[in-house]
């Protein structure tokens, strides 16, 4: 009878094994998963770390409204996120022919500003070469589109301009300028240039 009793009232034997391989398994997948899609994402990570695209570069020097051949220009390969303003190397034909903006020198980058299919000087325009003395002129080298002042005095008003090319002050100082102008203003200059009444003055652009 106690025996029989003893039996009747034994604890059934636990069956919790199951459910920790079930677990266990789905531990191990996700686990998988995670290594798979972390593999994948510094793949692509990686590639776009190392991704490089061609884009057009300048060969040689090029001077202020000089017309761009394709033997001055080359192809440059730079990262596809560099955030820059590029022209594609795929694209360089639509470059060749035009003519430059400013001065280009060789390595720079082309951006789609540095050429200009308009040419210098325009309809009522006039480019007029100024001899300026030692003084008178920003000690600054000026840039091709700085926007300048040129001052004649003779109680005549200052001219505005915008600089085609600036030369380096020779041995006695004196600076030989290009600067774009209207062309009714064209003979005034010229004629104080030779007169020597003329100084220049670096302004912000209008």
């Amino acid at each position: 009878m106690t025996t029989t009793a003893q039996a009747r009232s034994a604890p059934p034997e636990p069956t919790s094994r199951p459910l920790r391989r079930r677990r266990s398994s789905r531990v191990l997948l996700l686990s998988v998963v995670l290594a798979i899609l972390g593999a994948l994402l510094g793949a692509y990570a990686y590639r776009a770390a190392v991704s490089r695209v061609g884009v057009v570069g300048v060969a040689q020097p090029l001077s202020f409204g000089a017309a761009v051949q394709i033997v001055d220009l080359r192809e440059v390969q730079l990262p596809t996120d560099t955030g820059l303003a590029t022209i594609e190397w795929s694209e360089v034909d639509s470059v060749v022919g035009k003519l430059t903006a400013t001065d280009l020198r060789a390595g720079q980058i082309l951006t789609p500003d540095s050429v200009t299919g308009e040419r210098v000087p325009a309809p009522g325009e006039a480019v007029v070469g100024l001899s300026v003395e030692s003084g008178r002129a920003p000690s600054a080298s000026l840039a091709p589109r700085d926007e300048v002042l040129v001052v004649t005095g003779a109680g005549r008003p200052p001219r505005r301009a915008v600089v085609v090319r600036s030369g380096e002050p020779d041995t006695t100082g004196r600076r030989g300028i290009d600067v774009l102008v209207r062309q009714a203003d064209a003979e005034d200059l010229a004629l104080a240039s030779v007169d020597d009444r003329v100084a220049v003055v670096l302004v912000a652009r209008g």
